[in-house]
């Protein structure tokens, strides 16, 4: 900023003058000179009354300046110029103090702007709610995924989905609710997060909202992809060999041997391919959970005897160890027959002495983990990918259903099923129960 010179200002020079009257009051009463001294004090009251004048205008300044700032308006400026004004130096440090309110302003704005850049490139819809349901700041992507020109209010939202209004005033922070409500175009699922903070004194939230059509429609393409992809193997495996035994047949009617033999494989094929129908209809039919409450430790125990596991050291590990899960027993227990059967397999493919372990525990939010872990290797990365895929199996007489009945049967219960850890040291199935 361009610095600039100016003379001794009238309100420094009026306090001068002040202080020498004020000086030669005393002295001429000193002296007993009192008519001078009583035109002196005049003098003195007059000044002093000029300070009064010039500390007003400058509070009226000042008082100017606040009431701008309150309306934003920093449009004014005030007169430097020391011959057209009296207190040019007054006026000099408050167009300071604007400049730098205005640069101050002109940064928020900058800071602003950033912040509605980001919200605009975000992939998901964001919406600053206030605590009464005002809607502060959203982006277009938010207005684009749930339908809507403009949204000023919560309660817009009503006529749209009574359940989204709903879920949208009611969510909490660090909470997530799903939200499905039909439109004109179809079904909308709508996954809502939420967070809160704290903007000039007030309570806000910041709810994120995620289209998980997309993705739902992604992850069932890839499934029905590998279903379909895993069905065709079978089924033409199964169908090849009998197609070609029947054409031989067709051409050997009077060699019996030939006929005998060709009917004996076309009848284990055909046995082959309904032991694979029933393992189909095993995964698609698992019948509802009929839950019943029972301690943890005891299914596992009783699991334990169950599974044979030879060579293999098997530890169980309950905390607490009075932990009861509501769920059906029946159920639960061909899923960690399924884990223990297949830990136990990877522990007898390697050398040496190897260990399974089931540990569990509840978490913070009351849901209880439950982790079965072996030594038995790390499961190869394509293997991984395709651990829960109906029919997928590594094993030559495995049928590839153990994981994906265990997946649904978690999934049913209301819980979570996943492969947790992969490595040389430890592999670590976790399941997740509400």
């Amino acid at each position: 900023m361009k610095k600039i010179k100016l003379p001794l200002s009238k309100p420094l020079f009026t306090v001068v003058l002040l202080a020498i009257v004020a000086v030669a009051v005393g002295w001429l009463a000193a002296l007993g000179h009192y008519h001078l001294c009583a035109l002196c004090a005049i003098l003195v009251l007059l000044l002093a009354a000029k300070l009064v004048n010039v500390y007003s205008g400058i509070v009226k300044k000042l008082d100017f300046i606040f009431t701008a700032v309150r309306n934003s308006d920093f449009s004014y400026r005030f007169v430097e110029n020391p011959k057209r004004a009296g207190y040019s130096v007054i006026n000099h440090s408050l167009n300071r103090i604007k400049e730098v309110l205005d640069e101050t302003k002109l940064k928020a704005a900058e800071k602003e702007k950033f912040f509605e850049t980001i919200m605009e490139c975000a992939n998901v819809g964001i919406m600053v709610v206030f605590e009464n349901g005002t809607v502060m700041k959203h982006n277009s992507k938010a207005i684009a995924l749930l339908g809507v020109p403009m949204l000023s209010h919560i309660e817009r939202l009503r006529p749209l989905s009574v359940q989204l209004a709903d879920a949208m005033c009611s969510i909490l922070p660090m909470e997530k609710r799903s939200v499905c409500f039909a439109t004109e175009t179809g079904n909308v699922n709508l996954l809502l997060t939420c967070s809160a903070m704290v903007y000039d004194g007030r309570n806000l939230r910041v709810i994120s909202i995620e289209d998980i059509n997309k993705e739902l429609d992604t992850q069932e393409g890839l499934a029905w992809e590998k279903l379909t992809r895993i069905l065709t193997h079978e089924i033409m495996n199964s169908l090849a060999p009998v197609t070609s035994i029947s054409n031989t047949l067709l051409h050997a009617k009077e060699n019996p041997d030939v006929l005998h033999q060709g009917l004996e494989t076309i009848h284990a094929t055909s046995d082959r391919l309904m032991q694979f129908v029933d393992s189909f209809r095993e995964v698609t039919r698992i019948p509802p959970p009929k839950k019943n409450p029972f301690y943890l430790a005891d299914l596992l125990n009783d699991t334990k005897a169950l599974v044979n596991c030879n060579n293999v050291s098997l530890s169980i590990d309950i905390f607490p160890v009075d932990t009861m899960i509501y769920a059906d027993r029946v159920q639960l227990q061909q899923v960690f027959v399924n884990l223990l059967k297949n830990a136990a397999d990877a522990c007898a493919l390697r050398e040496g002495v190897h260990w399974i372990e089931v540990r569990s525990h509840i978490a913070p939010d009351e849901k209880v983990c439950i982790e079965v872990s072996n030594s038995g290797g790390a499961i190869p990365a394509d293997v991984a990918e395709n651990i829960f895929t109906p029919f997928f199996t590594t094993k030559r007489d495995g049928s590839g259903i153990g994981l994906a009945v265990s997946k649904q049967i978690v999934r049913l219960h209301g819980g979570t099923l996943r492969l947790s850890h992969n490595s040389e040291e430890k592999v670590t199935f976790l399941i997740v129960l509400e």
